[in-house]
């Protein structure tokens, strides 16, 4: 996989040497003629591509092509399982992978990354190993496999934990080695071809898809490998066995689990589960079909050009003139139509990671043949199309990397990490509970919590949690305003029997079936004159030099109307016009926008807040607190305000 340092150190030598340059080009030559150089030469241009754009740390993207990362993050570490169909080899090796690099100092999510990086590599190499069984020189088939590897769903998923690198390795070793035992007949290629099929078809369902193209390329051989059929059938029983480590580790107690799998109809569920019935979504007719084609069409031309990619899958046709064989041209190309089918019938209402994993097959052979295309017969001809083929691959790098790095680091986790950071520890110690859903503020919480030493205090559990004894226990529930899009406050009433909403800091909602009073506030600083009174309200400046505000609001009487928050920055404490306000928090509801005041009763306390960004270089002089309501005919009607002096 490397060049020997001596060869390194000879050539160098015999270039020193004066006279010596024919000599040096005839070593040079020499080494440039093992495939082992071109491996290590390719290896060392796709991991520094790879590692120029690694995940480093938890994942913020909500990009379709990350959409598991985040739990892949937390699972592998703890040696935990993911979600369907569970992809237990993956999260076998890949927890032994990342277990071996923390034990070195090399973060979770940092580890769950370099695995798919090691995949990706492999992938490459068997990429630039099956070009050169289908006779491809060694110049091109580096050429194509680095076109592939450069492609931007490949390049992506080669920089952050995912699961697809594996499954694109075991992919194209099966290709390869049905290649070369349809060839060959040795018994080898034989067995490592059953385990590279059979594992990958438990670890990816789609690797069916490849079996005509699999028949057809052993096709030759078919007696022989029927000749070792208990071998054949001993190893691929060792593909559904994988499963096991599913309820293993439930039984171990793992803290990480999707689904029972401790149970056999929960491990069940995970080993038949297929997605189908949530992912495949046939249209209604021609024009929907366009429709989607139109769409495969664009994401198919940000992997590889599109012209470029077609040229591709053309050249796994061209070496039938020279080898007067059409069977393993046919197989390579019975290999990716599948992928491009599944594609179109792949369809959730948006772009998703089962969309944009399906097409990958179509990518990677587009590369080889792309190496098929670049090696012409004759001198010049080959010359002018390797040409053409390494200023293509020259091109991707700056085409493509820009949108990989626009995913890997994104930092959007931050956000919700630091929205629930302004309630970790909880004050005076109280016991709280904190709900983000299952997903990427959940994951990003999760791993904050459990490897960044992050939000102590807080017991952190996602929907599927029992909220209603969480919430009746008398322990403070917690979650993201955003939460109350998919969970609203009729869902929360339906679950505690009546809710009542307050906010202890900007972006956190607190949950709680009592409305709260207190008998030791009994001096308001101010009635607003609409049946609210305002206990309390203090100023906090923020580390980026914002200002939250915090309020203490209490129904003085049952509500009739509903009223909205105004909260204003003013340059000065009288505003005359609408150029005093220098920024604004207003609200259509107290507590960011969820709990309208007609739901309030009397002598119930809503604790709320606002974050006010401070704009740069202005000297505000006050903060304003209020609420008002709009008439039917839409006039602005003011209740009282309280002005807060810096």
């Amino acid at each position: 996989m490397c060049v020997p340092a001596a060869d390194v150190r000879e050539i160098l030598g015999r270039v020193i040497v004066v006279g010596s340059w024919p000599q040096a080009r005839r070593h040079a030559r020499a080494v440039l003629d093992h495939d082992r150089f071109w491996l290590a030469l390719i290896m060392l241009i796709v991991g520094a591509s790879y590692l120029s754009t690694l995940q480093w740390t938890i994942n913020g993207s909500e990009h379709a092509y990350a959409t598991d990362v985040g739990e892949i993050q937390n699972a592998l570490p703890r040696w935990g399982t993911i979600h369907y169909p569970g992809y237990p080899l993956y999260s076998l090796l890949g927890s032994s992978f990342v277990t071996v690099l923390r034990a070195v100092g090399i973060e979770p999510a940092t580890g769950g990354a370099l695995f798919s990086v090691v995949w990706g590599m492999v992938t490459v190499a068997l990429l630039f190993a099956l070009a050169r069984e289908l006779g491809a020189r060694r110049l091109p088939s580096a050429l194509g496999a680095l076109a592939a590897a450069l492609s931007t769903s490949f390049w992506v998923d080669s920089s952050l934990a995912e699961v697809y690198t594996m499954g694109t390795a075991l992919l194209v070793a099966t290709l390869y080695l049905a290649l070369r035992f349809g060839r060959y007949g040795q018994r080898r290629d034989m067995m490592w071809l059953v385990v590279a099929f059979t594992q990958g078809l438990a670890h990816q369902r789609t690797m069916l898809f490849v079996a005509p193209a699999v028949l057809l390329l052993i096709w030759p051989q078919r007696q022989g490998f029927w000749r070792h059929w208990p071998a054949v059938l001993g190893l691929a029983a060792l593909a559904p066995l994988t499963y096991l480590y599913l309820p293993i580790r439930a039984w171990q107690g793992s803290t990480w689990l999707f689904g029972d799998v401790g149970t056999l109809p929960g491990l069940l569920s995970i080993v038949l589960d297929t997605k189908v019935d949530r992912v495949i979504d046939l249209p209604a007719g021609w024009a929907g079909w366009l429709w989607r084609g139109n769409i495969l069409a664009g994401l198919l031309h940000d992997d590889l050009w599109l012209p470029v990619l077609v040229l591709g899958l053309i050249g796994l046709w061209l070496w039938p003139w020279r080898q007067k064989s059409w069977r393993e041209p046919l197989a390579l190309t019975l290999a990716w139509p599948p992928s491009l089918a599944l594609s179109l019938a792949i369809w959730e209402g948006y772009i998703s990671a089962a969309l944009l994993a399906a097409k990958l097959p179509v990518v990677l052979l587009a590369g080889v043949g792309l190496a098929l295309v670049a090696d012409r017969p004759g001198r010049w001809r080959g010359a002018v199309a390797t040409g053409a083929l390494a200023m293509i691959v020259v091109a991707m790098v700056p085409a493509n990397r820009p949108s990989v790095l626009a995913i890997t680091r994104d930092d959007g986790a931050r956000r919700w990490i630091d929205l629930a950071a302004q309630v970790a520890p909880p004050p005076d110690g109280e016991p709280a509970t904190f709900m983000a859903l299952w997903g990427h503020a959940y994951w990003a919480l999760a791993y904050a919590q459990a490897y960044d030493d992050q939000l102590p205090g807080l017991t952190l559990v996602d929907h599927n949690a029992d909220l209603a004894a969480i919430a009746t226990q008398e322990e403070r529930l917690l979650t993201f305003s955003e939460t109350l899009y998919q969970r609203p406050l009729e869902w929360w009433d339906d679950l505690l029997d009546g809710a009542y909403l307050s906010s202890p800091a900007p972006g956190i909602v607190e949950i709680s079936p009592v409305a709260h009073r207190d008998d030791t506030l009994l001096d308001e600083l101010v009635t607003l004159e609409n049946g609210v009174s305002i206990l309390s309200a203090t100023l906090l400046p923020t580390e980026n030099d914002d200002l939250v505000i915090s309020v203490i609001w209490r129904a003085d009487e049952k509500l009739e109307k509903d009223y909205a928050v105004a909260v204003h920055l003013l340059a000065r404490e009288e505003p005359q016009g609408p150029e005093d306000i220098l920024a604004q928090a207003d609200r259509q509801h107290p507590v960011d926008g969820w709990y309208p005041t007609s739901r309030w009763t009397s002598d119930q306390l809503v604790h709320d807040a606002y974050l006010l960004p401070v704009p740069p270089e202005e000297e505000p002089q006050a903060v304003r607190v209020g609420m008002y309501r709009t008439t039917d005919e839409g006039q602005f009607v003011n209740a009282g305000w309280l002005t807060l002096d810096f």
